[in-house]
């Protein structure tokens, strides 16, 4: 037998529930809109037209025009270095002595060869113009005055061979002197004060390399000579240069040489450029960056390198709406150019582009331009009369 309370609460449960759902719906809180997304900040510029220099760029090497090794080319001791390692050197700069006394003895030695050689001519001359009429007259045999001419002929060729023992000589004792035959920078000496040059394996003494100007050879594919020959054509063709990538030195030349053959290995032809050196600053052996002018892309339309951005293969714009949102423009690179993109696309001149933020946007964003504006000057305040 169940309780009384129990079949009390046993009929009075559906009304419970009622009043209790009744409270549930009528505390409901009612639905709000979803914030507004934040207006993000940006800085902006408008799309311009400009020429842009059509360039090609190749890597390349730097080459001395002269570049040569200084030799000793006679045997002898060295005397202390002129020039010091590493020193800039003129023309005809004194750089190395070998000791020159044995080879000024030789000279010496030469000189009397050839007072004595001239002194045996000039008397045998004498002697064949003294006995030229005795012979007509039969006071001396034929034979007798043909001997004397043949001593004269014999001693006018000693003279000969004296003369150029003495130019030999003096030659050698030159050569005691090693000098630059061009202006240059001397590198690092193989010998020293002291040591016997001249020899076998002792000749080199230094090297000296030509440094103002200087060449620097590329290589562009044989399908772009083409194009090279029709501009060579026309005059001489500009280069920049830029030293081993970096972009603060740089310097420009002129093409001067383009070799007679391709090789069947790289298919490519090798180019010359050549480019003044006043400050030393470019060596031989330097990998440079080599930027050719090739002509102009006239009125092209140009944007900030920074305003561009790729999304898988393509590349995009962000363009900002009149009502301050922005939209992605698909566009295509043309050329770059001092931080600056030539490109097209469904973009006019005058368009607003995002530059800095493009990483928070998103199709429909709202932003807020904060590109700074220049300070206009305060007013001047009038003078009341």
């Amino acid at each position: 037998m169940q309780s009384p309370l129990l079949v009390h609460l046993h009929h009075r449960l559906p009304l419970v529930l009622l009043c209790c759902t009744a409270v549930v719906a009528c505390t409901k809180r009612p639905e709000t809109a979803p914030p507004e997304p934040p207006v993000l900040p940006v800085t902006t510029t408008t799309v311009t037209r400009q020429n842009i220099p059509l360039q090609a760029t190749y890597p390349g090497i730097v080459y001395s025009p002269r570049n040569i090794q200084l030799n000793a080319r006679v045997e002898g001791f060295l005397l202390p270095q002129v020039k010091a390692d590493g020193a800039i050197v003129k023309t005809d700069d004194v750089i190395y002595r070998i000791d020159p006394r044995q080879y000024e003895a030789a000279v010496l030695a030469a000189q009397g060869s050839l007072a004595q050689a001239i002194a045996n001519r000039d008397y045998a001359a004498i002697d064949q113009k003294r006995n030229e009429p005795l012979v007509g007259v039969n006071a001396i045999s034929q034979l007798s005055y043909d001997q004397i001419v043949a001593q004269l002929t014999a001693a006018e060729g000693q003279v000969l061979t004296a003369k150029a023992n003495l130019v030999q000589a003096e030659l050698n004792l030159s050569f005691c002197t090693v000098t630059a035959p061009f202006a240059g920078m001397i590198g690092a000496s193989e010998q020293f004060e002291g040591d016997v040059v001249g020899q076998v394996n002792s000749t080199e003494l230094n090297s000296l390399v030509q440094l103002d100007p200087l060449w620097a050879q590329f290589s562009p594919a044989s399908t772009e000579w083409p194009k090279y020959q029709d501009l060579l054509a026309k005059g001489p063709l500009s280069v920049s240069l830029t030293y081993d990538g970096d972009a603060s030195l740089k310097t420009t030349g002129q093409i001067i040489f383009s070799d007679n053959q391709i090789p069947t290995s790289t298919s490519t032809l090798m180019l010359r450029a050549q480019f003044t050196n006043p400050t030393m600053l470019f060596r031989p052996g330097a990998y440079v960056k080599v930027e050719v002018i090739l002509g102009t892309l006239e009125n092209a339309l140009v944007v900030p390198e920074r305003a561009v951005f790729a999304r898988e293969a393509d590349t995009y714009i962000w363009r900002v709406k009149s009502d301050n949102t922005v939209e992605s423009v698909l566009v295509a690179l043309q050329r770059e150019y001092n931080g600056m993109l030539a490109i097209t696309g469904s973009i006019a001149e005058g368009d607003r582009i995002v530059v800095d933020g493009i990483q928070r946007m998103k199709l429909g964003a709202r932003v807020e331009d904060t590109t700074t504006k220049p300070e206009q000057p305060e007013p001047v305040p009038q003078k009341t009369p």
